[in-house]
């Protein structure tokens, strides 16, 4: 363990499995399967205090422990990343929580030991609709630059080398060429995106077209994913808590295609464990519009398989107003969590102590 990290056996041993091992299923550095303390539905652990407490640190030294070895992604939402739209992008066509979304996916879509890439074909149908609405000035190179971005999360490693390059590049054209007409761009940019997923008949194609019609089930869609990911632009574009209800579905994408990555004893021998997501300074805008949506679905009966694991700065937030609250002893052997009726009921805050100093054996076997 990190030097700087002593005193947190409670989260990092292996002989009794701390919290980490027992949410994850898989030891820390060691990669051997450890039985899940919650086989459902885990609690998205907060860990809490003032600056100098090692927030970061642990969050740093799970994603040293487990990179790799189960999809796993880790974001700063205090980062410049998150702060304001790209270059030339409409603020109406962005937030920090569709930019959270696109870099956690980049980062899980990563292969790990024994398993390839995952693909994010709903989130990626969801984040060409949002872009879109930003894609009536007709700017051509930054157009296909963000669709390109989008189109290669669902590069799973697999096709013929170079084909994912020239697949991303034939489906941006036929983006930039839905443009040039007059008027709105959103309608023919999705129309154009569900053709090309409609398109082929290699397992690849069947996944694409199996998330296209996942929008169907959105609100006032009637069943037509069209109509789905049109509504789901203008809410965004709308902003307020219009925008908060699309982020919302962006998030539930993610998830949903994470979760297709697991689907079937055959993925689920080449992925033991669950998938890590580490949100440092979750207390930013960033962080607050990505859990609110992993609570109110797990409120709701809709499940996902990711471990969270979040700092925050402070000892509270509004939107966890009936966490739990456990002491790092306390999470040792066993949380004792039960979710209650409420969406933050499902959080775990832990306080962190601060950082206990090495013992002179420590110090010494570390020379």
């Amino acid at each position: 363990m990190h030097s700087g990290l002593h005193g947190r056996g409670a989260l990092f041993d292996t002989d009794p499995p701390g919290l980490v091992a027992r949410l994850v299923g898989l030891c820390p550095f060691q990669h051997g399967p450890t039985p899940l303390e919650y086989a459902k539905e885990p609690p998205f652990v907060v860990f809490t205090g003032g600056p100098g407490l090692g927030k970061s640190a642990v969050l740093g030294e799970l994603r040293a422990a487990y990179e790799g070895h189960t999809p796993l992604a880790l974001i700063d939402c205090e980062d410049e990343l998150f702060a304001r739209p790209p270059a030339r992008r409409p603020p109406e066509a962005w937030s920090p929580v569709s930019q959270a979304v696109l870099t956690i996916a980049e980062q899980l879509a990563e292969p790990v030991a024994g398993a390839g890439r995952i693909a994010f074909p709903r989130l990626t149908a969801g984040l060409l609709a949002v872009a879109a609405g930003g894609w009536g000035d007709r700017d051509l190179p930054r157009i296909r630059q963000e669709a390109e971005r989008i189109l290669l999360l669902n590069d799973t490693g697999s096709w013929v080398a170079g084909f994912t390059g020239r697949w991303v590049g034939r489906v941006s054209t036929r983006l930039v060429d839905a443009l040039s007409g007059a008027g709105s761009v959103v309608e023919p940019v999705i129309e154009a995106t569900l053709e090309v997923f409609s398109e082929g008949v290699t397992p690849t194609h069947r996944r694409l077209r199996k998330a296209a019609t996942w929008y169907r089930d959105c609100p006032s869609a009637g069943g037509s994913p069209k109509l789905g990911l049109i509504l789901l632009s203008g809410h965004f574009r709308a902003g307020g808590d219009s925008r908060t209800h699309a982020e919302r579905y962006l998030v539930r994408a993610l998830l949903a295609d994470l979760d297709d990555a697991y689907a079937g004893a055959v993925q689920r021998t080449h992925r033991p464990g669950r998938p890590v997501v580490l949100v440092d300074n979750v207390q930013a805008t960033a962080g607050v519009g990505l859990i609110g949506p992993v609570l109110r679905d797990r409120a709701d009966g809709i499940a996902d398989r990711v471990a969270f694991f979040a700092g925050l700065r402070g000892d509270g937030h509004p939107s966890l107003h009936n966490a739990a609250r456990r002491a790092l002893p306390e999470v040792a052997h066993a949380t004792g969590w039960k979710p209650g009726d409420t969406v933050s009921s499902r959080a775990l805050l832990v306080p962190l102590p601060p950082p206990a100093a090495p013992s002179p054996q420590a110090v010494e076997g570390g020379r």
